[in-house]
């Protein structure tokens, strides 16, 4: 578990990595964990994880955590907990332990009052057909839940280079449309500048079809987050796109889907 201020909302957000393993079904040109140096430990301990989150619970609700540095600078609009979000060092759909995980932090956030904590699933979407992701969808649906379901890419070609999974991208789509179905889902999306290119007019028209298709089917989409590189990445070809380029990214889908949020997360100030 780990405290952050979150980069979308700005207020404390609790971290839950269920993949210590550093294990991932993907392997984005951008993502910032170093697969090469080996994990500190391959299992998933849940009483760990209870113990863990816990205390954390109990010094964001007393307010002990912001005596404590860097969360001491937070703003008093940024104090208070946010929600619990399961993300971390790969995909936490992957995790055997994926429902547990949920129903016991459901359980203990329910236990101290926190019901208007959010529950966050942030997920590279391969998974979210899964029997057992499922079930876990159905206790984080029930207890204030969201899922923050990742889409980098329109064309195959380009989730290809991107992503670089083995996982289909039809798969993916598919997951995408059925999950949205049945709940309202957050698209997350993040543009990048690869080998000194951003995403190309068509890659943009054919990712703007894409969600247009999940509504047309009855798709509920929440908003799409849009984000760059923010931290440095083993990849040095993986660079933040310029404040402008984004801009113009977030117009252009405006444009195209007037209906749905588009919010824009930039990369560091110095690419202002």
């Amino acid at each position: 578990c780990s405290p952050v201020i979150s980069r979308p909302s700005r207020i404390l957000s609790l971290g839950i990595n269920l993949n210590p393993d550093k294990v991932c079904n993907f392997d984005c040109v951008y993502c910032e964990v170093d697969r090469v140096a080996p994990p500190k430990r391959r299992d998933m301990d849940l009483g760990q994880l209870e113990r863990e989150l816990g205390l954390l619970l109990d010094l964001a609700t007393s307010g002990e955590i912001y005596e404590i540095p860097p969360f001491d600078s937070a703003r008093p609009e940024q104090r208070r907990l946010n929600d619990i979000a399961f993300s971390g060092d790969g995909e936490p759909t992957t995790a055997r332990e994926f429902a547990e995980a949920v129903r016991r932090i459901a359980r203990m956030k329910d236990q101290r009052g926190l019901e208007e904590v959010k529950l966050v699933l942030i997920t590279d979407s391969s998974r979210l057909q899964a029997p057992d992701v499922v079930a876990g969808l159905e206790i984080l649906m029930a207890h204030q839940g969201e899922v923050w379901a990742k889409l980098d890419a329109g064309t195959e070609a380009y989730y290809r280079e991107i992503c670089r999974s083995q996982v289909p991208f039809q798969r993916i789509l598919d997951n995408l449309l059925a999950t949205a179905r049945r709940w309202p889902i957050l698209i997350q999306t993040l543009f990048l500048d690869w080998k000194g290119q951003g995403p190309t007019e068509e890659e943009l028209e054919a990712y703007c079809s894409r969600l247009e298709h999940i509504l047309a089917q009855g798709g509920q989409l929440q908003a799409v987050q849009l984000y760059t590189v923010a931290r440095p990445t083993p990849e040095p070809e993986a660079r933040p796109l310029w404040h402008l380029e984004m801009d113009a990214i977030a117009a252009s889908l405006r444009g195209r889907l007037p209906r749905l949020p588009i919010e824009v997360y930039y990369g560091p100030e110095e690419w202002a």
